[in-house]
């Protein structure tokens, strides 16, 4: 509470500074100045509520975090079911599974592949359960929660609301070339991405729900 009291009269002490360091300047820019004073302290609020809001945030994330070292993280076999052989008609051209497990991290990945290579699925799973796991969850936690949005000339990526959970989607175009992807965190636990060569993001969306995660433990 006094860590939170002191950064926030830091802020408020740094915009009355700022605002009113140039008390000796003429009456013509008394009323700019009144301004200014006005526009920094609204500023120094906006920043308070920022500070509240990222305490707030960061205790959440804390609560995920410990709930999760106490869980046990899920066997290789579990997340095979999540990944089988063939998927959107797309067949099965490689799996890996407990590439992590040194760490105390259950993870698996498997690439779906057509005949022709003209398109590509790729899938793979981090269970947040453990120590290890528990840290690099939390940080996707804070970051699936922030609203934001990129867009350049090839590429546009959003974290927003998606089908009811918080989801990062991402749209690539090379030439002809499309590639969608979606990352989320499934049940607070578990870091999901999916990634489509040749495939919109709508398309990767089904993909997405279509995926047998419901058996999954929480």
């Amino acid at each position: 509470m006094k860590k939170q009291f002191f950064m926030a009269s830091l802020v408020l002490g740094c915009s009355l500074f700022v605002a009113c360091g140039s008390s000796n300047n003429s009456e013509e820019e008394g009323e700019s100045e009144d301004t200014g004073v006005i526009e920094n302290l609204n500023n120094a609020g906006e920043a308070i509520k920022g500070l509240s809001g990222l305490e707030k945030a960061m205790k959440d994330i804390e609560v995920q975090m410990n709930a999760l070292k106490e869980k046990t993280p899920v066997s290789n076999d579990e997340l095979k079911k999540v990944l089988p052989e063939t998927l959107e008609g797309l067949k099965r051209t490689s799996i890996n599974l407990g590439e992590s497990a040194s760490l105390g991290i259950s993870s698996a990945n498997a690439t779906y592949q057509d005949e022709g290579a003209t398109k590509t699925i790729e899938v793979s799973i981090l269970d947040g359960a453990g120590e290890a796991a528990s840290s690099i969850t939390g940080l996707a936690f804070y970051g699936f929660n922030q609203d934001s949005e990129r867009i350049t000339d090839d590429m546009t990526e959003k974290t927003m609301e998606y089908k009811g959970q918080r989801a990062k989607l991402t749209e690539e175009k090379y030439y002809d070339k499309q590639t969608s992807k979606i990352e989320w965190l499934h049940k607070k636990r578990y870091l999901m991405k999916v990634q489509g060569e040749g495939y919109s993001i709508d398309e990767v969306g089904k993909i997405m729900d279509n995926l047998a995660l419901g058996n999954l433990p929480e």
